[in-house]
Order: C-alpha cells, then sequence, then structure tokens
C-alpha cells in the first residue's frame, strides 16, 4: 500500500473520531506494544516503493511479516484485528508469487496507461502483471482509484477500514485517575463497590469515576438525610 490510502484511511479515522466528540490527546496516551515491528515495516515499504535494488519481493515479504507481528501484539487496540486481516491477505498473494501481482486491466482503468501500451509496461518494487500462473490473484491489486492514479488490493481495502478504526477508537479513550487502595474506604463509604481481583498485586487500583457513581451528588444527598434525621430526632417544642 503506497502513502496516499494510508493518509486517506488516517483522516477518515480522525474525522469519526471527532465527530464522535473523541480527543486528539487520547491518541499521545495509547501505549503501543512493539514498535520496532511498525518501524521494520514501514521502512521496507519505503524502501521497495522508492528504490529498484536489492531482492524486492523478499523485502516487501519481511515488511508485511512486521507489518502482521505488530497488528497482532496490538490486538487490545479496538480495530486492530480487521488491519491484522488486511495483512494477511496481502501477504498470502506475495508468498506465493515472490510479488504482489497487478490485474492488467486495472492499470488501464486507473487511467495509469493505455491499452496499446499494456505489452511495455513493467512495474517497480514488489509487483509484478498478473497472468494465468499466477496463484491468488485476485488478492492481488485489481481496485483502480483513478483519482490517485493507484491500484489498490482488497487486504488494502481492509487495512483501511481497520485502520480508520483504530484511529477513531483512540480518540474516544478517556483518561483514568489512579487512587491508592487506602482511598477505597471513603469511595465505597459513598456507595462505590468493585470487584477486586485477588490475585493481582499492582499496588495501585485504576478508577474510571466517571463512570462511576457522581461523590458530589451522592455527598449532597447524605447530608440532606442526616438533617431529616434529626429533624425527627428532635423534640418538638411545649405549646
Amino acid at each position: 500500500m503506497t502513502l496516499a490510502p494510508i493518509l486517506l484511511a488516517v483522516a477518515a479515522g480522525l474525522i469519526f473520531g471527532l465527530l464522535r466528540r473523541g480527543r486528539l490527546t487520547s491518541i499521545a496516551r495509547t501505549r503501543i506494544r512493539h514498535p520496532e515491528f511498525l518501524a521494520v515495516a514501514i521502512g521496507c515499504s519505503l524502501f521497495v516503493d522508492y528504490s529498484d535494488s536489492g531482492p524486492s519481493g523478499v523485502i516487501a515479504l519481511v515488511g508485511l511479516v512486521g507489518g502482521l507481528a505488530f497488528a497482532v501484539v496490538n490486538w487490545h487496540l479496538a480495530g486492530m484485528t480487521v488491519v491484522t486481516i488486511g495483512i494477511a491477505a496481502n501477504l498470502l498473494p506475495v508468498f506465493l508469487n515472490g510479488h504482489m501481482p497487478v490485474r492488467p486491466e486495472s492499470l488501464v482503468e486507473a487511467e495509469m496507461v493505455t491499452v496499446d501500451e499494456l505489452p511495455r509496461v513493467t512495474l517497480n518494487g514488489a509487483r509484478e502483471l498478473s497472468d494465468d500462473s499466477t496463484r491468488l490473484s485476485f488478492l492481488g491489486d485489481t481496485f483502480p482509484v483513478r483519482w490517485t492514479n493507484q491500484v489498490v488490493s482488497v487486504g488494502d481495502l481492509i487495512m483501511m477500514v481497520g485502520l480508520a478504526d483504530v484511529v477513531a477508537n483512540l480518540m474516544l479513550q478517556r483518561r483514568r485517575r489512579r487512587l491508592h487502595p487506602s482511598a477505597l474506604p471513603v469511595l465505597e463509604a459513598l456507595g462505590w463497590h468493585e470487584d477486586v481481583d485477588p490475585f493481582a498485586d499492582t499496588g495501585v487500583v485504576t478508577i474510571d469515576l466517571r463512570d462511576e457513581i457522581d461523590l458530589r451528588e451522592q455527598v449532597v444527598i447524605n447530608l440532606i438525610d442526616a438533617e431529616a434525621e434529626v429533624d425527627q430526632t428532635e423534640p418538638s417544642a411545649p405549646g
């Protein structure tokens, strides 16, 4: 996948996130696992797209494996499972053919070449025109995108949807307030309750107060109830 579809997916995710009242600052707080896998994927993709030297098919395969590993170890992020499926759909034809197959007719439909130019077309990077001997050609670059003069695969489309979903969900994260266990008795006295894992020994309990009771409202209710009890216990003045 080239840069334009990725930027489009990220932009779509940002728009959806903002429409759902997400925050850009929430993305910066996200804990990413093994970013070195992502670095390998991006580095290999850029090398294959902008360099004609080296075994491009092998380098592209290494990049896809790196991207797949990054997606798998970050399955805790909502939407990353869809990204994983998209990467796997791209990895299979590259692994079986040694390159990403490209449907010749798609190049014409994307207005990249004319029909007369097809016999003289050579593709750069890890791409080659598909033919009758190509395996899993339907997973190759078969969908023309005229406005960007590109041809993308079904795996690219799946990854775009997953990436947009990941970005939108990251914006919807809310910062969780961390309280020391000594604060729990006070919260429980106000009506809050949490099932604590007896086997967890983290030393710190994470509580999202926005998902629990409104403490200020609870305090006001308790004060009102206390005043009512005082009024009931006070003896009435003799007439």
